[in-house]
């Protein structure tokens, strides 16, 4: 007996032992930092306004991501689309321990715990009114989802308000709970509080090392003459959340690797129904347009649907075929959503457009089953304990319909703790392997060694905007009889070995789950072992033609630069290009990486930038004579 007793010691000692893997919270945030904030100060400054007046709502549907200036004063927390799993409406406010700029509020490296995000309301004008007039504050909330979890006791969500004597007193407050699901609160605002300067504010207090302990608020609500018992049903159909690519497999592909076979069988769509009663006569429609033409290539108008109450409703639509003999290096087929309902007539037009989404099917010079959206951090260890191999290894499996060159491999990276700046590691591509074998060094095609993240090539040569690094691929590094340049065929995995344990950590993708394509190395086994966890590794490989200058490992001088002017900065409706002599190709990427705008000028000019949403944006400018080119950021105001 004692024999098996030490056999099943040692057994289970050696399944601890095993490599595991890991998901761990971003210490600095993946979408906020200098640039996007000072977009925001600049809306802020724009809508100095008196107070407002009831009735006060936010759904958090908006494509900036901070607050609306014209309802909130302060900037620190993060409004998504991508951190909840469930909510009233898309989009959420969620706080977490980083500041505006995305930074830690402690960076000591010593963890610190106590008041975090908050989010303030611009003055409210209450004046007039008793207790008798029922003025209540409502909203919705949830914790953890996609991101951290708070712990009890200590991690808390807290309502305030500010009396006249600008004391700021917690009115509400709740710890982690049991169940982690979507809960409405009512909270009335007493005679004390009634004046013209009236503000209330959600504030956490949590770890501040990073983007940890997160809670989501949804659908905010002050008004008076409210029936917080009728009011449960808030009269509000939405989308839930936005919509999912078009592709059964990968959220970006290059078009020349497309065909009608890659996309997916049916796109499902969610409806929230929040009203307490049954709703009826829901119709949708979607409208698919080719963005380069503008040309319709798909219409849909659905029956009349019935929705239980307080449901979430699925909406499968059948895939509609892409045409395959589509121009552009880029081709971004846009797909509008909407439906209506009669039962939401005569509520507020921010209430109806919950109506509508919309999605935009990227083809570029990458594959990618991620959305480009990180909301935790990958590595293969063991965070808890701190054991890891002293090497380890990570890929991510990709197939090629058509052989095609592989230019560089698109990383995404956050500085974690520990520190990702520290780690040394090899970027690698590998044959076609199978899952549960043993590691065979052989399989290695391309492996560049002796790497740190400040080694790697910033996205768009300006900064390096959601932390996203290109490793070039490079002929003195191909190996195991591999040719330069690499052109793959059939599956490949890209990836990286580790060379110092527990110290780098790519950008996890927990909205698409493709784990079955995501591999690590077993420490006990030495295997090839599938992914357990829900998401994505953020590696990507880049393919075609050769990369612009900009991606390149060569640094260009000043001279081989396309010197231009581009102007104001920050701008609103046109900015302006000076220095244009040559036939010129303009490209506009959003924060997210995705083309949104492509021209082409002959001479210095402008291009009309309003219908943009407010954000950050990176301008191309590449002379197509000379392929000199040139890059800038600006920032787009309304």
């Amino acid at each position: 007996m004692r024999i098996i007793t030490t056999y099943l010691f040692l057994l289970i000692t050696i399944q601890l032992m095993a490599q595991k893997e890991s998901l761990t919270p971003l210490t600095y945030h993946t979408k906020m930092n200098k640039s996007t904030n000072q977009s925001f100060l600049q809306q802020k400054a724009a809508h100095r306004i008196s107070a407002i007046s009831l009735p006060f709502f936010e759904d958090f549907y908006q494509h900036d991501i901070y607050p609306n200036p014209a309802l909130w004063q302060d900037n620190l927390v993060f409004i998504n689309t991508t951190f909840p799993k469930e909510t009233v409406s898309v989009g959420v406010a969620t706080f977490d321990g980083t500041n505006a700029s995305g930074v830690p509020y402690n960076t000591s490296g010593n963890t610190t715990h106590g008041p975090a995000d908050m989010l303030t309301s611009n003055p409210i004008d209450l004046s007039g009114l008793s207790g008798a007039d029922n003025v209540f504050l409502s909203f919705y909330f949830i914790q953890g989802d996609f991101g951290e979890s708070p712990a009890a006791p200590n991690d808390l969500l807290t309502v305030q308000y500010k009396d006249t004597s600008g004391n700021w007193n917690i009115i509400w407050q709740v710890t982690a709970l049991d169940s982690a699901s979507l809960q409405q609160v009512f909270l009335k605002v007493d005679s004390i509080y009634l004046n013209a300067n009236f503000q209330f504010r959600f504030q956490s207090f949590g770890n501040l090392n990073g983007a940890n302990d997160t809670w989501h608020i949804d659908y905010v609500k002050l008004d008076k003459n409210r029936d917080t018992a009728s009011e449960k049903n808030i009269k509000e159909m939405a989308y839930a959340f936005l919509p999912p690519s078009l592709l059964k497999q990968y959220y970006v592909m290059p078009y020349n690797q497309f065909d009608t076979t890659d996309l997916a069988d049916t796109v499902s769509l969610f409806v929230k129904n929040n009203f307490i009663n049954t709703t009826t006569d829901i119709v949708d429609f979607y409208e698919a347009t080719d963005v380069s033409s503008s040309s319709t290539i798909a219409t849909f108008s659905g029956p009349s649907r019935d929705f239980g109450p307080i449901t979430l409703n699925k909406i499968d639509y059948p895939k509609f075929n892409i045409p395959t003999n589509l121009v552009g290096d880029t081709v971004i087929i846009n797909v509008d959503y909407h439906f209506n309902v009669s039962a939401e007539a005569g509520e507020p037009a921010k209430v109806l457009a919950n109506n509508a989404v919309s999605h935009q099917q990227v083809f570029s010079n990458y594959f990618a089953y991620d959305d480009g959206s990180a909301e935790r951090g990958y590595l293969v260890g063991d965070l808890k304990t701190n054991t890891g191999m002293d090497f380890y290894k990570m890929a991510v499996k990709y197939g090629l319909r058509n052989p095609d060159t592989l230019q560089a491999i698109k990383l995404q990276f956050f500085p974690v703790k520990p520190n990702n700046h520290l780690a040394v590691f090899s970027v690698c591509v590998w044959k076609n392997f199978t899952r549960n074998t043993v590691y065979n060094d052989n399989d290695l095609i391309y492996q560049e060694t002796n790497l740190k993240i400040e080694d790697l090539v910033n996205e768009y040569g300006v900064d390096t905007i959601n932390g996203f690094y290109y490793a070039p691929i490079k002929p003195q590094f191909v190996k195991n009889g591999a040719s330069y340049p690499l052109i793959m065929n059939d599956t490949f995995a890209v990836g990286l070995i580790v060379d110092n344990k527990l110290s780098l950590v790519v950008g996890f993708d927990r909205n698409n789950i493709r784990s079955s394509y995501n591999y690590y190395v077993e420490g006990n086994t030495n295997k090839w072992r599938e992914s357990g966890l829900p998401g994505t590794m953020m590696i990507n490989p880049v393919m075609g033609k050769a990369l612009p200058g900009y991606l390149t490992p060569v640094k260009q001088t000043p001279a081989k630069n396309y010197t231009v002017k581009v102007y104001p900065n920050p701008a609103k409706d046109k900015l302006f290009i000076e220095g244009v002599n040559d036939n010129t190709l303009l490209e506009i990427f959003d924060i997210k990486g995705s083309l949104v705008m492509q021209t082409t000028l002959h001479q210095s000019g402008y291009v009309d930038i309003h219908e943009l949403p407010s954000s950050v944006y990176v301008i191309k400018i590449t002379n197509t004579h000379t392929n000199q080119i040139g890059t800038s950021k600006f920032i787009k105001n309304e």
